[in-house]
């Protein structure tokens, strides 16, 4: 693969020990931000994790609507993302190992109407890529400065059913993903459902077939994850694994 990167994630039983540590620490941290969350809160605090056999990725943000997370206005979303990765070379044949650090801050606009709901977003991203052994194939290696564009939709026509369509794209690379999920809801405790999703970065691309658990809530926070399977542009497949957290303030 010539100039491939992956989505980022830290290797080995580290990688999952680290995942694991920090979103138990962001947990406590959370939950007494959900605690004091009332009918139309300001802040929605995140994180998450995603695991797959070649890397693994931790991420975490916010995003701030003075108005009330329920209500049209302005939304500012920020951002930082991190990890390890590994991609097959195709100018060096070989296993690649990558690093990558970004973080991005992001004005936009949340529009609601009824059971539909759109935020859209843009503005600087900030990513640094490492590569051993130094790949002269990769488009990415060192520091870059960019814009980034991103947008969430969520659509709950009843009690009982949703979707959800979100992606991003940066013009460095350029890199983004979008995913689309579709649920059902279960036992009264969360949505159920398919997902996909499909990433991109240079000429490498990833695109995930599985199935998500989302909006669980427990010990005043809300809960997702999603697995199945994992199919790359260099040839490497395996199951992946995200979770994620959030509460509102």
């Amino acid at each position: 693969m010539a100039g491939g990167c992956v989505v980022v994630r830290w290797r080995g039983v580290f990688a999952i020990v680290a995942a694991v540590g920090g979103r138990a620490l962001c947990a406590a941290a959370l939950t007494t931000a959900a605690a004091a969350g009332g009918e139309n809160p300001s802040w929605l605090f995140f994180s998450g994790t995603d695991l797959w056999r070649y890397g693994d990725f931790l991420y975490g943000g916010v995003l701030w609507s003075p108005a009330g997370l329920n209500k049209d206005g302005f939304t500012l979303k920020m951002l930082l993302d991190g990890g390890r990765y590994s991609y097959v070379s195709g100018a060096l044949d070989e296993s690649i190992d990558g690093f990558k650090l970004s973080a991005a801050a992001l004005p936009g606009w949340r529009f609601s109407r009824n059971s539909l709901t759109v935020s859209v977003f843009a503005g600087p991203v900030v990513q640094d890529y490492r590569l051993t052994p130094a790949d002269p194939g990769s488009r990415l290696h060192g520091l870059y400065i960019g814009g980034e564009v991103a947008a969430d939709l969520w659509y709950q026509p009843n009690a009982l059913t949703m979707a959800a369509v979100n992606g991003a794209v940066a013009s460095i690379g350029p890199t983004g993903y979008l995913r689309a999920a579709i649920g059902v809801r279960l036992f009264d405790r969360a949505f159920v459902g398919p997902e996909v999703e499909q990433l991109w970065c240079g000429d490498y691309q990833q695109i995930e077939f599985g199935g998500h658990l989302t909006a669980l809530r427990f010990q005043g926070l809300e809960w997702s994850m999603g697995t199945g399977l994992a199919l790359t542009s260099d040839q490497r497949t395996g199951p992946y694994l995200r979770l994620g957290v959030n509460a509102r303030y």
